[in-house]
Parts: structure tokens; sequence; C-alpha cells
């Protein structure tokens, strides 16, 4: 009986946390001036990028805090403008730019993924609000240059691991580069940022294929070079697919990936530390996926490789 009426407790304590946080949402949030204090990251908490911003607010009285994600007019230039960079370069993803479907597809996967995370859409349409998280970015833990390289090796693994949990559940991510995945100090892999989605005519395995891709490139894109984490671009690919496990997914990757060359927005997408190792990770990839013998530093093919 004890325990029933902890519980109760807690859910009172958090319902009447979310009821605050909106009811200070609906206070801040002007949607159509972006003059707004709301907006101004270095006075009022905030942080993001052209595209949204995110801003934390603390509840005064348990020091716990939420984090609302907006989408102020400029949203729908970046996205009109990404959309149309990932056509020019051939990739089968899109940002949603309706927002009833992204606050939909945001709150469905993070639920999905993270049934104990506190999710909720605050009155505006273009914003949703998320219980924050405590942790690390991705890509910084392996940016850390005080970070072991098994430590990092370790990370990587659990990543992989993690992106197939996704899968495992017959859902996919739609970007999942290592800016948008969140690591606790206990280890909790947390996936966020679903406003990506890919072409309807696509088959589920086709989006996780495609899923696996961004990832791969993404995790080789993390490192200045190749070797800085001890391990060939090849072996490296290999490390993240053995992890991946499955098969059906691996072998829709291997077989029918399409890996656009001329795709520069990717650089940031996929959260590259440059556009050297971008281009030097993808035509890594790609002689590992088409078994090519390529010389990097004459750029001379010889697709009749001796056996």
């Amino acid at each position: 009986m004890v325990q029933l009426l902890l519980k109760v407790a807690d859910m009172a304590e958090k319902s009447g946390l979310k009821r605050r946080s909106l009811d200070e949402i609906d206070k801040l949030v002007d949607e159509s001036n972006l003059e707004s204090t709301f907006f101004n990251k270095e006075s009022n908490n905030s942080y993001g990028h052209f595209g949204s911003v995110i801003k934390e607010i603390q509840d005064g009285k348990t020091g716990r805090s939420h984090l609302v994600k907006i989408r102020p007019p400029l949203f729908y230039l970046n996205g009109i403008l990404s959309n149309f960079s990932r056509l020019l370069s051939g990739t089968s993803s899109r940002k949603i730019l309706d927002n009833e479907r992204w606050r939909e597809r945001e709150k469905d996967y993070l639920k999905s993924l993270n049934p104990d995370i506190e999710v909720d859409h605050p009155p505006h349409e273009n914003a949703i609000l998320v219980e924050k998280i405590d942790g690390d970015i991705a890509y910084d833990i392996l940016q850390d240059e005080e970070l072991g390289v098994e430590d990092k090796l370790e990370t990587i693994v659990e990543l992989a691991e993690g992106l197939a949990d996704i899968h495992k559940m017959d859902l996919y991510h739609g970007e999942p580069n290592t800016q948008n995945c969140i690591i606790t100090d206990d280890g909790e892999i947390y996936w966020i940022d679903f406003e990506i989605e890919y072409h309807e005519d696509l088959t589920m395995i086709e989006k996780k294929a495609n899923d696996l891709e961004q990832f791969t490139l993404s995790i080789m894109g993390a490192f200045d070079e190749e070797g800085d984490i001890g391990l060939t671009d090849e072996e490296l690919i290999e490390l993240i697919l053995e992890s991946y496990g499955e098969d059906d997914v691996i072998s829709q990757f291997l077989h029918n990936a399409n890996l656009p060359l001329m795709g520069p927005y990717r650089i940031v997408q996929l959260s590259f530390t440059s556009a050297k190792r971008f281009y030097q990770a993808q035509m890594n990839l790609l002689i590992y996926i088409n078994d090519w013998d390529l010389d990097l530093d004459t750029l001379k093919f010889d697709f009749l490789k001796p056996d």
C-alpha cells in the first residue's frame, strides 16, 4: 500500500510539473515574432540552429528540466532548402514540414523507444515538449581526446546495437547520425530528433538499409582521419556491421547502396568533421561495398581485381 501511495504521489508530481511547464511555455512562445526573447539563445538558456530552437525550462521546486523543441518561421525555409538539396543529391529522405505529422512522429517514436520518457504537445502546434535526458551527445564522446580507444570502440558497438533495437521494432530513424543520440552516464542510449522520413515508395527494409548507410558514414565521419580509432575504415565498417547484426538489412545495404558522391549537405547531415573526411569515408565505403581496387592517392580504378 505504501509503495502504491508513493507511486500515485510521484505521478501527481509529474502531472503538476507538466502542467506548470505547459503553462510557462504558453506564456513564453510567440510563434509569430522572431524578435521575442524566447528565441534569444544567449540570454534565455536555449540553444539550437537555423532549423529549430531548443529551449530548456527548469521547474524551480524540483529542479527537473524539460526541453521544448520549437520550429520558428525560418525553419520552413531551412526545410525547403534541405529537401531541395536532398532531391538534387538523389537521396530518398526528406524533412517533415507538416507540423502535426512531425509532432506525432516525434512523440510516437520517443515513447515507443523510451516508454518512461515524458513527451507532450505544448499549446502551440510548432512545438513539442520532452523530458530532458542528462547525458552526452555520441559525437562528443567519440571526439573526446581524453577517452581511450577501447571506450570509443565500445561506444560504437553499443550505438550499432541500439540502431538494431530500433529496427527490430520495425521502426526506422531517418537520420541516425552521431548528433542525434544521447548516452547517459549509466550507458543508456536515447535516440532523438525524428523529423526526417523516407519516401513512401520505399519498403521498410529499404528504409532500415538507408538508416544503416547513414549511421555507418556518420560513425566514420566522427574521426578526423582514417585510423584515428586504431582501425582502418574497412575494419571500422566491419565492426559496425557485425555489431548491428541484422543480416537481412545488411544484405539490402550491401547490394543496393546508393551513395551520392555529390551531396555536400550530407557533410552537415551526417556530422562529419570535415569535407575531406566526408569524401574519404564515402570512397572507402564504396570500395568496401563494391570490392573495388582503388588507390585513393592516384584515383585510378582497377575493376579487374585479381583473385
